[in-house]
Formats: C-alpha cells, sequence, structure tokens
C-alpha cells in the first residue's frame, strides 16, 4: 500500500471505510492525522461517501450506517477486498461435482465469482446467476418467485417450493447477523423463509461472512450455529465457545 499522503481518493476512501467498520465511528481530525491529509480533505471524502450511502455524517466525523438495512450496491462496497477473499477460500473448499445452492447476498456472490466447476448451482438471486452464466461448466438453475428489486433476489412460495424440489450437496449462506446465542437471524422474513429452506434441502450448511454481522440479532430466526458444519469469517468472534460441529476457518484479506 502507497504511504498515505500518497494515496489516491478511492483507496484512501476505502481505507476511511475499514476504520469506520471497524470502529463504528470516526473523527476528522484523527482520520486527517492519521492518513497525513488535510482535514478539508477528509471532509470531502466523508461527503463523498455520504452520498453513497455507506455512512452518515456527524459534528466532527461520521458514523456507520445499520449495514442490514443499506442498499445492495453500498454493501458491496463494504470491506470489497474481505469479501473477495472469503469467497476465494470457500470456492477452494468445494469439491468438483457438486451440487450446490448458493444464498443471495454480497459475500456469496464473491463465492459464485471464485466458484470453478464442474457443478450444478442452484440460487435465487439474479446477480449469481448472471455471474454463473457465462461459466460453461456450471449447470444453472434459477428459482422463480416474486421479484424484490431492492435485494435483487426472488422469494416467496414459489422460490421455497424449487428449493424443496432440489437436493443439494452444500448450502451456502450468507447471514444479516450473527449471534452466540441467537445464531442467525435476518432482516426480512422472506428471507429468513428462504434460508430455511435451503438448510433443510441440503446435506451440509456452510456459513460465509464478514465481522461487521457478529453481535447482532435482526428480528427473524434463521438457524442456530449448531445447523453449520462450517464458518468462514475475516477474524473470530471474540466468543467463549463455539458449538463442537463447527469448523472455523479465518481468512485475511490479501
Amino acid at each position: 500500500m502507497p504511504h498515505h499522503g500518497q494515496m489516491f481518493t478511492a483507496e484512501r476512501q476505502q481505507v476511511i471505510l475499514q476504520r469506520l467498520t471497524d470502529e463504528g465511528r470516526v473523527s476528522v481530525g484523527d482520520l486527517a492525522r492519521w492518513l497525513e491529509v488535510s482535514d478539508d480533505t477528509i471532509r470531502r471524502d466523508l461527503q463523498q461517501l455520504a452520498k453513497q450511502g455507506l455512512l452518515l455524517k456527524t459534528h466532527g466525523g461520521a458514523v456507520l450506517l445499520d449495514v442490514p438495512a443499506m442498499s445492495r450496491e453500498a454493501r458491496q462496497q463494504l470491506v470489497p477486498e474481505v469479501k473477495t477473499a472469503l469467497g476465494r477460500a470457500v470456492a477452494e473448499q468445494i469439491p468438483p461435482g457438486s451440487r450446490l445452492m448458493l444464498d443471495a447476498g454480497t459475500t456469496v456472490l464473491a463465492v459464485a465469482q471464485a466458484l470453478t466447476g464442474p457443478a450444478a448451482v442452484l440460487t435465487h438471486s439474479l446477480d449469481i446467476a448472471n455471474v454463473l452464466s457465462i461459466k460453461p461448466d456450471i449447470t444453472l438453475i434459477l428459482t422463480g418467485g416474486l421479484w424484490d428489486p431492492r435485494q435483487r433476489l426472488f422469494h416467496g412460495q414459489s422460490a421455497i417450493e424449487t428449493i424443496r424440489n432440489f437436493r443439494a450437496d452444500i448450502a451456502i449462506l450468507g447471514a444479516c447477523a450473527l449471534h452466540p446465542r441467537c445464531g442467525v437471524t435476518a432482516t426480512d422474513q422472506a428471507d429468513a423463509e428462504v434460508k430455511r429452506e435451503l438448510i433443510r434441502s441440503s446435506a451440509e450448511q456452510w456459513l460465509v461472512l464478514d465481522h461487521m454481522k457478529f453481535d447482532r440479532v435482526e428480528p427473524h430466526a434463521v438457524a442456530d450455529l449448531t445447523n453449520f458444519q462450517r464458518l468462514y469469517c475475516d477474524r473470530a468472534p471474540a466468543w467463549q465457545s463455539f458449538p463442537s460441529t463447527l469448523h472455523l476457518t479465518t481468512v485475511e484479506a490479501a
């Protein structure tokens, strides 16, 4: 990485976002000293990031917005190197010839981008389907259902029936929130229903997410941690214990 003062604007803004996701809030003065630029430069950065829906400006700094409530486009810009590294780590562990179910979400999208066949994949995510549609060694199945333009996915009874009639070796799920006692929870009821069906219709269940989802609880229950065999994340949660059946893999961004 270049010397802080020599960063391009886009690089500097990604560093700001990374610090914001780690700490939850930042101040103009601290960022200016840390990045060795002027306060005005930091204010312009924060203004641009706020316009993209990535943070909320405050007096003298900024705070991170509620991640599950962000638009999909905004979430895709958070910790992109982490998502890419997680996607590659998961894809490398998938045996050739597997039948897969891929959940919607930006981190699972990174798995799809790194995935190599042969494999059969069922998904309700249009973005994942688009990524896989140009890979000739992937047999692609896209569920029908009700279209959600904000999340860019299909849901509802038709999507659930398609999932129910497919048997997968591995379901790879993302999560809106992960809590040691409450397990995986979702912001939307429809999303939780699809996730539960992915779990029921697969032999193995893998969970992939970044640390911003730790120690959060959303309104709709999906599953306890005991329902998953593997957890891929960019850092280990600061929890006293994990289910003995859950294998934790931490992945560092390149």
